[in-house]
């Protein structure tokens, strides 16, 4: 990409309202102070996909909606705002919004774990030390050893990546603004270096360090969004390099998941930050009318809810999604559809009275008075930006303006006839670029969605056991895995299997295994069908203990109780009803343990 001149300027925003980069009345954009009611239907629309994917498990969503690289461009633009505003007190301002909600999260959370019986320090380096990152999240927060612990900290990764990249804004819009191209392509380079070990942080930090330079040239992104840079490329160059950058990441996706048979954005080092930035640069170009919005009161009223809320909901999903799994695993509910439905309906009750019963912690945090249900905006708050004078974008060249953004003062005068006259067949060339680029995202999107799709609930690409006349079975070293740490952000590799190879087991030889260390989860997703779970299980090591559990759509089917080298191996025969992913997980009050779960394998109707 590239600045252009401002006749390219004047082409590219001079079409006829609602045409990409040409703001005007009714329009998303905000006057200052104002909420940008584009950038909070898509927030709302990010959040809705990440509830979506972690109580469902659908893959295929984070490639047809990298929500997380958008989630981290809008936070990007507010960020520049914000500093743009009130200076360097804008970090503190921003850490005043995110931590309370945190610390609220984070009290019923140790207080559940240490009443369950969390007795263990944490094994990372600083023991019992490591619950100062409930206090101040610059890691990860550290969990107890219970089953359904993981779901209190998974998803705090986007709480720490977010805190550093909010601490890093002065300097990097500093460098961006003096350096805008520049800075976005070591952005997109420092990720890719990551994952080919060309720069390896290492140490304490390594998983922040990775998390932040995979979503940092989102958030740049962001900045220039605020700053106008995106709407001053012309449209041509502009979706040019969109569609660059969509196809590399889209490749880069299609590769790894066709030979891994993992199509998660999410563990894509590399991909994960093309594909998201080509989504977010096509979202970030358009600003389309928003006038039907306010028209349907239900939904504009629900997007603001999700906005004024999202802390909150972000943090509390998934514990409720594991809750709701629970609940409604007693319930006779047949059929695909009804399964979602009932699943998402619990889900989102639950949350609904979780903003109820901690949302007013966002409001202290914001300095606003503490509400049940936030107050509706009123149409005057939500800053509608003005028609911009053809030619020009608004708020250019107006001291203290920004791009993009109307100013208060009236407009300059007008461009003449002549000029506008010139600029329309530019424009109508303008808006065939960005449905270009627009057509070539989408497309791209549904076909690495219909890709992992052929993953999910379970059609496998690897090879499979020969069926017998009453059942069939997969090997679970056959097909993919995912291993997410109890205390970390899941690993971005897939979990290895010993196959082909061996273990023995009590003087036992099995020729396949997964071997996990403890404490750890192992996600599988069974082919269609499937019934049961098989495997043997033991200790891998003297002088340890380990627990095994298998849970089931997030309800637990089966646990070992705590079990030691001493104990003979236990064949287990688990029925796990069909259901859409299975998780292995093995725990341990001694910590430094292995789990050996010898010749696991699904069993399915024929």
């Amino acid at each position: 990409m590239g600045t252009s001149a401002e006749p390219a300027v004047t082409a590219a925003v001079v079409p006829s309202a609602g045409q990409a980069g040409a703001p005007s009345a009714g329009r998303a954009g905000g006057s200052s102070g104002g909420r940008d009611r584009y950038l909070d239907l898509w927030r709302a629309a990010a959040l809705v996909r990440v509830v979506t994917y972690h109580v469902l498990g659908w893959i295929w969503l984070t490639v047809l909606f990298p929500a997380m690289g958008l989630m981290f461009a809008l936070a990007g633009s507010l960020m520049a705002g914000s500093l743009d505003r009130t200076g360097p007190g804008a970090v503190g301002r921003r850490l005043r919004r995110l931590l309370p909600p945190l610390w609220g999260f984070g009290a019923v959370t140790l207080t559940l774990l240490l009443v369950t019986g969390w007795r263990t320090a944490p094994a990372a380096a600083l023991g019992w030390g490591e619950l100062v990152w409930w206090v101040f999240p610059a890691r990860t927060p550290p969990v107890g050893d219970q089953s359904w612990a993981w779901a209190y900290n998974v998803v705090l990764w986007y709480i720490v990546t977010y805190l550093w990249l909010v601490l890093l804004s002065p300097v990097l819009l500093a460098a961006f603004r003096r350096w805008p191209w520049q800075s976005l392509a070591l952005a997109v380079a420092l990720p890719i270096a990551f994952r080919f070990n060309i720069v390896n942080v290492g140490g304490y930090f390594n998983e922040q360090a990775l998390n932040v330079s995979t979503y940092l040239a989102c958030w740049l992104l962001g900045f220039a969004h605020h700053d106008g840079l995106l709407r001053r490329i012309p449209a041509r160059r502009y979706a040019l390099a969109v569609g660059l950058l969509a196809l590399t990441g889209a490749g880069w996706v299609l590769a790894v998941g066709w030979s891994t048979g993992n199509y998660d954005l999410n563990r894509i080092a590399g991909g994960n930050t093309l594909w998201s930035m080509a989504f977010v640069a096509t979202v970030l170009r358009f600003r389309p009318r928003l006038d039907w919005l306010g028209r349907i009161r239900l939904l504009d009223r629900l997007v603001e809810l999700l906005n004024a809320r999202a802390v909150t909901i972000y943090l509390w999903h998934l514990p409720l999604g594991v809750l709701a799994g629970a609940l409604i695993a007693p319930l006779a509910v047949s059929g695909w559809v009804q399964t979602v439905t009932v699943r998402l309906a619990a889900v989102w009750l639950l949350v609904a009275v979780a903003v109820a019963l901690f949302g007013w912690i966002e409001d202290l945090a914001a300095r606003r008075r503490p509400a049940l249900v936030p107050a509706r905006v009123s149409p005057g708050r939500r800053g509608t930006a003005r028609s911009a004078p053809s030619g020009r974008v608004a708020g250019a060249g107006v001291p203290g303006a920004t791009p993009g953004i109307a100013p208060a003062a009236p407009p300059p005068p007008a461009v003449t006839a002549p000029a506008v006259t010139a600029a329309v067949p530019a424009a109508s060339g303008a808006r065939r670029w960005h449905r270009a680029m627009a057509s070539t995202v989408a497309v791209l999107a549904v076909g690495l969605g219909v890709m992992a799709l052929n993953l999910w609930p379970g059609v496998t690409t690897r090879s499979q056991a020969q069926p017998s006349p009453a059942e069939v079975t997969y090997h679970l070293s056959d097909l993919p895995m995912l291993l997410d740490g109890s205390s970390e952000r899941p690993s971005p590799t897939p979990a290895t299997g010993t196959s082909p190879g061996s273990v023995t087991v009590h003087g036992q030889v099995y020729p396949r295994a997964v071997l996990t260390a403890a404490p750890s989860r192992v996600r599988v997703q069974p082919p269609a069908g499937c019934e049961r779970l098989r495997a043997v299980i033991d200790v891998g090591a003297d002088d340890v203990e380990v627990a095994f559990a298998v849970r089931a759509d997030d309800v637990t089917v089966f646990e070992s109780g705590v079990r030691s080298r001493a104990d003979s191996a236990e064949r287990i025969d688990v029925a796990i009803a069909r259901a859409s992913f299975v998780d292995l997980v093995t725990s341990s009050p001694s910590g430094g343990a292995v789990g050996v779960w010898a010749d696991p394998q699904f069993v399915c109707a024929p």
